[in-house]
């Protein structure tokens, strides 16, 4: 139940990749061929780009977030109440300007 399985369309090893690895590929085995390029992984960004921790965002950050979608849900919703009322004036006024 706890056994590790490999994933199929894994594009990189979890382990990481030392840029100083040596990039021969060898063409007359298919098997190895296929092996080499999932050794190689030349767009692996773990090759590129530096390792950098992971940081969560603040609670801090988290409170103005939530801050702020409250206050662009509410602006949303008067916006359109407003909107729904200035409608429902004028054809308030269309209907009594026809009756009269």
């Amino acid at each position: 139940m706890n056994d590790r399985e490999t994933d199929p369309k894994l594009t990189a090893p979890l382990e990481a990749i030392q840029p100083s690895e040596s990039l021969s590929i060898d063409s007359d085995d298919l098997g190895s061929d296929l092996q080499s390029r999932r050794q190689l992984n030349l767009n692996d960004p773990r090759r590129i780009l530096p390792p950098r921790p992971y940081k969560g965002s603040s609670l801090w950050r988290k409170l103005v977030a939530l801050l702020g979608l409250g206050a662009f849900s509410v602006l949303g919703g008067l916006a359109i109440t407003l909107i729904v009322g200035l409608l429902a004036i004028v054809a308030a006024l269309i209907l009594q300007a026809a009756i009269s």
